[in-house]
């Protein structure tokens, strides 16, 4: 009977006690962040296209933001994606994809010879009449230089 419960707890373990998430790897655990880096004009010919704005943060009229902390490798390469700060899980969870989905491979492998550490801020809001989120200063707050807007537009249903 004792074997069978040793036996048990192992499985478990196996199953639930060991993170096996690849993001909770930290492959540059002591590199120091470069604020704007990748403001920076090396990185021009990178499409930073906006995270799509969530569904159901638009749904419930909800805006905030996510500061993502990233690695970019010298073979273009974005290791150790972190989130810093976000307002919501949904807006985390947009920003953390688009980084992931900006095509890194098509740049230049000349760019970097040692990894750096930088951060992006995506500010997820909706544009007002004759005001663009850009020119608008949010309630919420989120450490970063480098903004990434991710606009909403609310849009009546005629009926």
């Amino acid at each position: 009977m004792k074997n069978n419960f040793s036996i048990l707890i192992i499985a478990i373990c196996l199953h639930g006690c060991a993170s096996t998430n690849d993001e909770t790897i930290k492959e540059y655990p002591n590199l120091s962040l470069t604020h704007n880096e990748i403001k920076s004009s090396k990185w021009d010919q990178l499409n930073r296209f906006p995270a799509r704005y969530p569904i159901k943060a638009v749904q419930k009229f909800i805006e905030g933001c996510a500061t993502i902390e990233y690695v970019i490798t010298p073979q273009n390469e974005v290791k150790d994606i972190v989130v810093v700060v976000s307002t919501n899980k949904h807006f985390s969870k947009a920003a953390k994809q688009a980084i992931k989905s900006w095509k890194w491979s098509e740049l230049p492998k000349s760019i970097l010879t040692q990894p750096v550490k930088t951060q992006t801020r995506f500010d997820f809001c909706f544009d007002k009449p004759n005001q663009p989120c850009s020119s608008t200063i949010p309630t919420y707050s989120c450490p970063s230089e480098d903004i990434i807007y991710s606009t909403g537009m609310l849009v009546k249903a005629s009926g």
